[in-house]
């Protein structure tokens, strides 16, 4: 239930979707989970800080309620991904992730798990490729929100079985063996800079075309954002 008075948060920028006269840019609080904020064309135009509106920005955010949005009353700039600002593939990539952690998880409820996840990766992508993070993030995003089975699940005698299963009924795609080893040292993978995951290239592209697929079938819609990346022919390497 929201409350009368203004609140404070820290945040990720997760997504922006534009309407005729307004935005409406949703983020991942770290106090309140994940908040949707209306901010009118010309309040966007004199808004200070307006600059950190992108996605995987972090911000420090006071917002008023205002029925089903949140006002905006003031942004504070923490940092923000410099390749978001130029590069088409990083934000065709990045526009999808947020869309995904919106609609695929709740509003308005506290998730430090997803947060902490969230955070993490907003940090690496401000020296690491994003399209790749994007796709080990998008896997264990899944697996957060209980698509796919935890890493220690994974693990277990039955666990891939089962998830291969699941996943080859469901899409009609199977899954090689090197991707399903793939995908359990990805719900393992700790977003520490020194640690890399190094995968060649024809398994990067099973592992994104799997990521996609597996979204759209448990979401029940290809998110709007997955379309534009398609339509752009954004790749995660040259």
């Amino acid at each position: 239930m929201k409350g009368q008075g203004t609140i404070n948060c820290d945040a990720v920028v997760l997504y922006r979707r534009k309407r005729k006269t307004y935005s409406v840019v949703t983020f991942l609080t770290k106090q309140r989970g994940i908040l949707h904020c209306s901010i009118p064309q010309r309040r966007w135009q004199t808004l200070k800080n307006a600059g950190y509106l992108q996605p995987f920005s972090q911000v420090y955010i006071t917002l008023l309620p205002n029925g089903e949005y949140y006002d905006l009353q003031q942004l504070d700039g923490r940092y923000l991904i410099r390749s978001l600002e130029t590069d088409l593939d990083s934000i065709c990539y990045a526009s999808f992730a947020g869309e995904f952690i919106s609609t695929a998880f709740a509003a308005e409820e506290r998730d430090s798990a997803l947060y902490s996840l969230v955070l993490r990766f907003a940090e690496l992508i401000r020296t690491k490729p994003v399209p790749l993070a994007v796709i080990l993030l998008g896997w264990q995003l899944l697996s957060l929100a209980g698509f796919v089975p935890s890493a220690k699940a994974y693990q277990q005698a039955d666990g891939v079985a089962r998830f291969v299963k699941e996943f080859r009924e469901t899409t009609g795609f199977n899954l090689s063996a090197a991707a399903q080893q793939a995908v359990g040292h990805i719900l393992l993978y700790d977003w520490h800079e020194a640690t890399s995951v190094q995968l060649p290239r024809t398994l990067w592209r099973e592992l994104e075309r799997g990521l996609f697929a597996y979204t759209t079938v448990q979401l029940g819609q290809e998110l709007s954002s997955l379309k534009f990346l398609h339509e752009m022919q954004a790749k995660a390497f040259d």
